[in-house]
């Protein structure tokens, strides 16, 4: 192999080996950026629906005791919210609910849960995405390439009250 055809192989390499390197650089950047905005939305959360004690942001389960929302903490202690009125409803299980269904001034806010998603499988708390009830329309905090998933998906469900009732969003 000629000194030229080394320099030529060795060049494309540099160049494999940087463009690799700005791919990882921006899988990070990726990353970075979903869990400001996760850490956003829950602030979101710790504004509009305060709880009791504690912070959504170290919140690990949700689950819902009798008519009560409860959030419990990795040390074992849990909380519920300053104003319990603000929970409506859930889907899914009490102790493992797939959605959770918050009101506040009438704007009508959902949790989804989902340990095996993108997102909730790196949540404490397995939180795939918080929804805002907008105009006929929901809003994602969390996923803007969702929107249209979103705006149908909640309006068909049946939630459970926390009477036991059913609640469906129109």
């Amino acid at each position: 192999m000629n000194t030229s055809t080394m320099r030529n192989t060795q060049n494309k390499q540099n160049i494999n080996d940087l463009i690799s390197a700005e791919i990882v650089s921006m899988d990070d950047y990726a990353v970075s950026a979903s869990v400001n905005v996760v850490d956003q939305a829950k602030t979101f959360l710790d504004t509009v629906f305060p709880l009791a004690a504690g912070s959504h942001k170290d919140v690990s389960s949700y689950v819902v005791y009798y008519q009560n929302l409860l959030m419990f903490f990795k040390d074992g202690t849990h909380s519920g919210l300053r104003d319990p009125r603000q929970f409506i409803a859930l889907n899914g299980h009490k102790s493992e609910p797939s959605a959770i269904l918050l009101q506040d001034k009438g704007t009508h806010v959902a949790l989804t849960f989902d340990r095996c998603g993108m997102r909730g499988s790196q949540d404490l708390a397995d939180l795939e995405d918080i929804q805002l009830e907008g105009h006929q329309y929901w809003i994602s905090l969390l996923s803007i390439e969702e929107q249209n998933k979103i705006s149908t998906s909640l309006q068909d469900q049946i939630f459970t009250a926390k009477d036991g009732s059913d609640y469906t969003l129109k």
